[in-house]
C-alpha cells in the first residue's frame, strides 16, 4: 500500500510517489516533454506554476525529479536539483546559489556518484569554515560557477524545482528603502545568470504570481511561461479516488460511493479539487456510515489547522476579512453582499476578489452577475468552526459535512448509541444536534435527535457547550429539558414523587407541568403540591392500565414524553421509527407500546395515508400481534373514519383466527357498507364466540332496529344486553328510543330513559333525549324544559339542548322571546351548523314578523350550507313577507327556483311555488286598491275569478287573505272590496271569506253565529284572522 504524506511528499521514496501520482497527469506530461527538448547548451524556457496551497505544486516538482533522475531521455542531458520547500537560511543571491550546490550534493550522493559529490562537499565546506579564497559578498556568484563547473563535468544541465518561489523571491532582494522591491537589481542579476546558455533551468512553484512577476517593467515579466493549477477537474477526483480506493484494497469501491459521481461530486464541492484536501477526505470514505467517520472528520478539520491558518496568514489584511465574510455566507453571492458582511466598500472587494481568484482561493461563477464563494469548501468549513461560538453556527461543519457525505438509507448506522461515544458527551451531543440539522427540525428524526442532544447542551454545568439561541430547540423541548434539569437540584423537595411523572404526564400541556415543577420546588408549596399531582398520576396511570399497558410499559411511555417525544394523540410512525434509532430501549418494546397506544385510541392518525402506515407498521414491526390486538386497531381506526384502514385491520385480525371482537369489527364495516343483513351475521357470530358480551347484543339490536326494522328482536336483544350490564346507559338509552320511536310506549320510553340517567346522570345527551320525549310525546312540557335546563347544566358547550329549549319555547309555549334567546345562544356555540340559522329565521318570519333579520340569518345558513333546498325555500318566503314589491317577487322566485332545482321531489316546493304565484296576482289588486281605481281592482279580480277553477286553493291563500283582502280592511276600503266581491260572485267561491269580510266591516262578529255549520267554523276563524292583523297596524276602519 502506497504511504500518504500529505504535507511532506519529500517524505516519500520515488517508487510510492510514481505509484500514487495521479492528479495532474497532463501538466506533468507537459513539462517532462518540454525538458525532453531541452538542448544541454542554448536557451531554453523557464516556468513557474502557480496554485494554492495543496494543490500539488510540491508533488508535480517531485514527480519530475524521479522523471529527470530515472528516463534515459531526460537523464542522458538533465540533471534534477530538488530544493528545501521552506529555504530559511536564504539572505541573498549568493545563499540561494549555494543552495543549489547543496541540492546538486544531495542528487550525487542519491546516485551514487560518490567523487564528484566528495569535490562538492569539500568546496562547499570550505566556503562555511570562511575560506579567506572565497568572497562574503551576498550576491556573489561563486556557488553558481561552482555549480555549472560541476554539471559541465557531468555533461549533464541542472534543472533548478524550487517549490514556494514567491517566498524565495522575497528572500533575495534585502536591500533598499524597502524589502522586496520589485524592480530589485537582484531579481535582474538573477534574470541574468538564468538568461545565459549554459544557464540552470528552473521550475518554480508559487501561490501567486508575485510583483517580480507580474508588471511589463518588472525583471521576471514574460521571462517564465506560468503554468496555472486550477482545481482539479470531477474526472480527476474520479481518478485519484479510485487510484487510492484500490491502493488501499478497496474492491467494493463503485459500491462505496454508489456509482461514484454522487458521493464524489460531493467530495469535490468539499475539497474545491484541490489535491491534498482530497487525500486528506479520502480516509473518511474508508470509514463509511459509522460514528467514526464523524469522529474523523473533527480530527481532520483539527489536522488541517496550521494548513489553513497558514493559508489564511498568506492572505492580505483586506483579503482575510473578506475571506472571513465569505465563509459566513457560505453560498455563492455578488461581491454587494461580500461587502456588506465585509463592512467594506464594494469597489475595494471586488479588487481584492480578483486578486483572490488568480490566487486561486476564491471561485468565481461569471454571468449576468458575478457571483463569488470560497473554491475550497473545507476551507469555508473550518473557518466558520473557529468563527463562532453560537450553537446552530458551531455544528453547522458538521451538518454539511453530514449532508454532503451520507445518504438517507446511511442515517441508521451514524444514530446506533454504540457511535455516540459515551466518554465524550457533549460531543456526542453535538453531533446529535448536527445530524438533527440535517435532517429538518420538522422531521420525526430532526425532533428525536434533538431530544437526544438536548440534555448535553442545555444543562451543561461547566458552561463548555455551545450557547443555543432562540430557535435551536423547540420551545417545549427547552423547556421541558431546563425543568427537569430544575427538579434534579430540588430533589428533597420531591418526596416519592418521580419527576418523570409530572414531566410526561398525558393531562397536563408543557406550561402547566413547568408551573407544576415551580410549585414543587417551593418548600411553600411543596408539600401540597405533591398530593395533588399524586391524585392526577394515579388516574393517568388507571386509565393506560385500563387500556392493556403494563407499568413497565406505562414507564417507558412517560420516559419520553418527558424529553417531549411520544406527543399524543398525534404520535406517528415515523415518531415511532425514530425513537428506535436514537434510544436504548428495546425496539419490541416501543413497538408494543405504540400498538396498545394506538388500538385505545391514545393515538389518533390524522390522515387515509397515516392510518395506512399503522398497518404497514403493525404487519412489519409487530409480528406478535393476536387477533383482538387487529381487532382493536380496527375499532380506533374506525371511530376515527379510516374505513379502509379499518378493513385491513380486521383482514389481518382474522387471518390471526376468528374472535369475537373480529367479527364484531367485521360486523361494523358491514353497517358502513350498507350490508344490513351480513352485519347481523356477523354480530350473531361474535354471541356465538362469547355470549357474555353486552356490547354484541347492543349492536345487534341497534342492526335489528335501524336497518332492519326488526323491532321485536332488537327490543330482546337489547333486554338482553341490559340483563349483562344493567348499568350499561347506553343499552338503556337505545332502549328507550326504540320504544319511543316504533312502539309509541312512551311511559315504558321514560323509564328507559331515566334508568339510563340513574346509572349516569353525567351525561348530558340523556338529559337532552329525556326532554325531547316530554316534550313532544307525553305533552309534560315543564318536566322538559327541567330537562334541557339540566344538560345545560351539564355540558354548556352542546348546542342541542338550546335548540330543543328554543323549539319547547316556540311550538308548546307561546315564548318566541324566550325561543329567539335559546336558538341565539346554539348558534353562538355552534355558530358553522347551518339549521341553526334556519331555525331562528323561521321564529323570526312566521312569529315575530321580522321578515328582513330572518332574511340575513338565512343567507348565512346558505353560505354555510348552500345545496339545502329548504334554506332557500324559506328565504324566498321571508322575501316576500318583508317587501310586497315585484321586484322582491322577482327575487324570491329565483331563490325558490334554486330550491326546486336541488330538491324537486318534495311537495311542500310545489306549495311554496304556488304561493308566490299567488302573491304574484295579489299585487296588481293591491295597488288598485290602495290608489283607489276600483276600475283596475275590478279587472283583476275577475282575472282571479276566472282562474278559480284552475286555481281552487286560491281563495284560500296567504295573498287573498291577508294581502288583498286585510290589506283593504286596514286601508279603510273594506267596504269597497265587500261590495265588489259579491258582484263578482265570490261569495260563491269563497263563503267563508266574503262572510269573514262582511263581520269585520260591520264589527259584529257574533253576525257570524247565524251561518250554516259547515261554514260557521272557517270564518270565524278567518275573521280573527283579518282583524288581528288590522288591529295590529292599528288602521281598522268601518
Amino acid at each position: 500500500m502506497t504511504t500518504q504524506r500529505f504535507y511532506n511528499p519529500n517524505w516519500i521514496n520515488d517508487d510510492d510517489l510514481v505509484a500514487g501520482f495521479i492528479a495532474r497527469r497532463a501538466l506533468f506530461t507537459f513539462l517532462r516533454d518540454e525538458l525532453k527538448r531541452m538542448p544541454r547548451h542554448g536557451s531554453v524556457q523557464h516556468f513557474l506554476l502557480v496554485g494554492p496551497r495543496g494543490s500539488g505544486k510540491t508533488t508535480l516538482l517531485k514527480r519530475l525529479a524521479v522523471a529527470l533522475r530515472r528516463d534515459e531521455d531526460l537523464t542522458d542531458h538533465l540533471i534534477p536539483l530538488s530544493f528545501q520547500e521552506e529555504l530559511y537560511q536564504i539572505k541573498g543571491l549568493s545563499d540561494f546559489w549555494w543552495a543549489a550546490c547543496d541540492a546538486l550534493l544531495d542528487e550525487l550522493e542519491r546516485t551514487g556518484q560518490n567523487a564528484d559529490a566528495d569535490r562538492l562537499t569539500d568546496a562547499i565546506d570550505a566556503r562555511k569554515r570562511g575560506n579567506p579564497g572565497l568572497p562574503t559578498n551576498l550576491h556573489d556568484d561563486v556557488g553558481l560557477r561552482l555549480l555549472l563547473r560541476i554539471c559541465a563535468e557531468l555533461q549533464r544541465r541542472p534543472v533548478l524545482l524550487v517549490d514556494n518561489l514567491d517566498m524565495v523571491m522575497q528572500r533575495l532582494d534585502t536591500r533598499g528603502r524597502k524589502r522586496n522591491d520589485p524592480l530589485s537589481p537582484t531579481y535582474w542579476a538573477l534574470r541574468e545568470a538564468l538568461s545565459t546558455a549554459d544557464a540552470p533551468i528552473m521550475i518554480g512553484g508559487s501561490v501567486r504570481v508575485s510583483e517580480p512577476f507580474s508588471g511589463y517593467d518588472k525583471a521576471f515579466y514574460d521571462f517564465f511561461a506560468t503554468k496555472r493549477m486550477p482545481k482539479l477537474s470531477l474526472e480527476e477526483v474520479e481518478d485519484v479516488l479510485r487510484h487510492l480506493a484500490i491502493d488501499h484494497g478497496m474492491g467494493d469501491w463503485d459500491q462505496r460511493v454508489r456509482g461514484g459521481r454522487g458521493r464524489i461530486k460531493a467530495l469535490y464541492e468539499m475539497t474545491g479539487g484541490n489535491p491534498r484536501a482530497l487525500g486528506l477526505i479520502f480516509d473518511l470514505l474508508r470509514q463509511g456510515a459509522t460514528g467514526r467517520a464523524i469522529d474523523d472528520f473533527e480530527r481532520l478539520l483539527d489536522l488541517t489547522t496550521p494548513y489553513y491558518k497558514a493559508r489564511m496568514e498568506d492572505l492580505s489584511e483586506q483579503a482575510q476579512v473578506i475571506v472571513h465574510a465569505m465563509a459566513q455566507l457560505r453560498r455563492r453571492v455578488p461581491a454587494a453582499d461580500i461587502a456588506r458582511e465585509a463592512g467594506l466598500e464594494t469597489r475595494t472587494v471586488s479588487a481584492q476578489l480578483e486578486l483572490l481568484v488568480n490566487e486561486g482561493v476564491v471561485e468565481k461563477t461569471p454571468g449576468k452577475k458575478t457571483h463569488y464563494i470560497v473554491a475550497e469548501q473545507l476551507f469555508r468549513i473550518w473557518l466558520q468552526m473557529r468563527s463562532s461560538r453560537r450553537l446552530r453556527q458551531r455544528v453547522q461543519y458538521l451538518t454539511e459535512f453530514l449532508e454532503a457525505w451520507f445518504d438517507q438509507e446511511e442515517l441508521g448506522a451514524l444514530l446506533t448509541t454504540d457511535n455516540r461515544l459515551p466518554s465524550r458527551p457533549r460531543a456526542a451531543a453535538l453531533r446529535d444536534f448536527a445530524m438533527a440539522e440535517w435532517q429538518g427540525d420538522q422531521t420525526a428524526i430532526g425532533r428525536a435527535l434533538k431530544a437526544r442532544a438536548a440534555d448535553g447542551l442545555l444543562c451543561d454545568p461547566d458552561g463548555l457547550s455551545p450557547p443555543a439561541a432562540p430557535g435551536d430547540f423547540a420551545p417545549d423541548l427547552e423547556a421541558l429539558t431546563k425543568c427537569s434539569d430544575q427538579l434534579r437540584a430540588n430533589k428533597k423537595h420531591l418526596g416519592s414523587l418521580d419527576p418523570k411523572l409530572l414531566l410526561g404526564s398525558l393531562s397536563l400541556n408543557v406550561q402547566e407541568r413547568c408551573d407544576r415543577a415551580n410549585r414543587l420546588c417551593d418548600p411553600a408549596t411543596s408539600e401540597a403540591e405533591q398530593k395533588r399531582l399524586e391524585s392526577l398520576f394515579a388516574d393517568e396511570r388507571d386509565r393506560l392500565q385500563r387500556a392493556g399497558l403494563s407499568a413497565a410499559d406505562i414507564d417507558l411511555l412517560y420516559e419520553l414524553r418527558s424529553r417531549d417525544l411520544w406527543r399524543l394523540p398525534n404520535l406517528t410512525v415515523a415518531e415511532v421509527d425514530a425513537t428506535v434509532k436514537t434510544t436504548q430501549a428495546q425496539p419490541a418494546r416501543l413497538h408494543r407500546l405504540a400498538w396498545r397506544l394506538l388500538g385505545s385510541r391514545l393515538i389518533k392518525a390524522s390522515s387515509a395515508t397515516e392510518a395506512q402506515d399503522w398497518i404497514t407498521f403493525g404487519r412489519n414491526c409487530a409480528p406478535e400481534l393476536n387477533t383482538d390486538n387487529w381487532a382493536a386497531v380496527a375499532w380506533a381506526l374506525r371511530l376515527d373514519g379510516f374505513i379502509d384502514a379499518a378493513a385491513d385491520a380486521v383482514k389481518e385480525a382474522f387471518l390471526h383466527g376468528p374472535s369475537a371482537r373480529a367479527w364484531f369489527e367485521r360486523g361494523n364495516l358491514l353497517i358502513h357498507d350498507k350490508h344490513f343483513k351480513e352485519a347481523k351475521a356477523a354480530f350473531c357470530k361474535a354471541i356465538a364466540l362469547d355470549p357474555s358480551r353486552a356490547i354484541l347484543w347492543c349492536r345487534l339490536a341497534g342492526v335489528l332496529d335501524d336497518h332492519l326494522g326488526q323491532y321485536d328482536a332488537a327490543e330482546a336483544a337489547f333486554r338482553k344486553a341490559i340483563d349483562l350490564a344493567p348499568s350499561d346507559h347506553w343499552a338503556w338509552r337505545d332502549l328507550g328510543d326504540l320504544l319511543a320511536d316504533h312502539f309509541g310506549r312512551y311511559e315504558e320510553a321514560e323509564t328507559a330513559f331515566r334508568k339510563a340517567i340513574e346509572h349516569n346522570p353525567s351525561t348530558s345527551l340523556l338529559w337532552t333525549r329525556l326532554g325531547q320525549l316530554l316534550s313532544n310525546h307525553l305533552g309534560h312540557f315543564d318536566k322538559a324544559g327541567v330537562a334541557f335546563r339540566k344538560a345545560i347544566e351539564l355540558d354548556p358547550s352542546d348546542f342541542l339542548p338550546w335548540v330543543c329549549l328554543g323549539h319547547l319555547s316556540v311550538y308548546h309555549l307561546q315564548r318566541y322571546e324566550a325561543a329567539e334567546g335559546a336558538f341565539r345562544k346554539a348558534i353562538k356555540l355552534s355558530p358553522s351548523t347551518e339549521w341553526l340559522w334556519t331555525c331562528l329565521a323561521t321564529l323570526l318570519t312566521n312569529h315575530l314578523e321580522r321578515h328582513k333579520e330572518a332574511e340575513c340569518f338565512l343567507q348565512k345558513s346558505i353560505a354555510l350550507y348552500p345545496s339545502k333546498a329548504f334554506s332557500w325555500s324559506e328565504i324566498a318566503s321571508a322575501m316576500c313577507k318583508s317587501s310586497r314589491s315585484i321586484d322582491k317577487i322577482n327575487e324570491a322566485e329565483s331563490a325558490f327556483f334554486r330550491s326546486y332545482i336541488i330538491d324537486p321531489s318534495n311537495e311542500w316546493q310545489f306549495n311554496a311555488w304556488k304561493s308566490l304565484e299567488y302573491l304574484r296576482a295579489s299585487l296588481p289588486i293591491c295597488e288598485a286598491i290602495a290608489a283607489e281605481n276600483w276600475g283596475i281592482a275590478r279587472e283583476q279580480l275577475e282575472k282571479v275569478v276566472a282562474n278559480s277553477k284552475s286555481e281552487p286553493d286560491l281563495w284560500a291563500s296567504e295573498a287573498m287573505i291577508d294581502v288583498v283582502v286585510g290589506g283593504a280592511l286596514q286601508l279603510g276600503q273594506g267596504e269597497r272590496l265587500l261590495r265588489l266581491l259579491c258582484e263578482l260572485g265570490v261569495d260563491r267561491l269563497a263563503a267563508p271569506l266574503v262572510m269573514a269580510l262582511e263581520a269585520a266591516v260591520a264589527g259584529s262578529p257574533e253576525s257570524l253565529a247565524n251561518v250554516e255549520p259547515e261554514a260557521r267554523g272557517a270564518a270565524e276563524s278567518l275573521y280573527a284572522r283579518l282583524t288581528r292583523k288590522a288591529e295590529e297596524e292599528g288602521a281598522l276602519k268601518n
